[in-house]
């Protein structure tokens, strides 16, 4: 599995990186969003963590960005540090989003939703060969 992990906060990527060390995965940090942007342009990855609050460049830039571009095909996980409203939560769903983590993190979600993309992944993929 290949994880690129988007945000501005190094405490949060360091634990990020952490846990993907820990469990064998490859991870990719960047700590803003034109570069976030620009990671997903070269190469494609198993799933995204994206900080949605960063300065200049936001999450949200970024997930508007991959739509204009027709990029949906990736599992995205948000971060956030607010509580985000159900309308909110439906319009990150239709750019692609596929969970939520609340900041602090917590490795367990993390974990849960990791595991969740990684059983997902190959039953995708063999749905779209077949």
């Amino acid at each position: 599995m290949n994880i690129l992990v988007i945000d501005d906060n190094e405490y949060t990527s360091m634990a990020i990186a952490d846990y993907c060390c820990m469990n064998n995965i490859s991870c990719q940090e960047v700590n803003n969003g034109k570069k976030g942007l620009c990671e997903i342009q070269k190469q494609e990855y198993d799933v995204i963590i994206l900080d949605i609050a960063m300065p200049e460049f936001t999450g949200l830039d970024i997930l508007s960005q991959l739509n204009k571009r027709g990029i949906f095909n990736q599992n995205i996980i948000i971060l956030t540090a607010t509580n985000m409203e159900l309308k909110d939560l439906k319009t990150y769903r239709e750019l692609g989003v596929r969970g939520v983590i609340h900041k602090p993190i917590s490795l367990i979600q993390l974990d849960r939703i990791v595991n969740r993309m990684n059983i997902l992944n190959p039953l995708l993929d063999n749905k779209i060969s077949n």
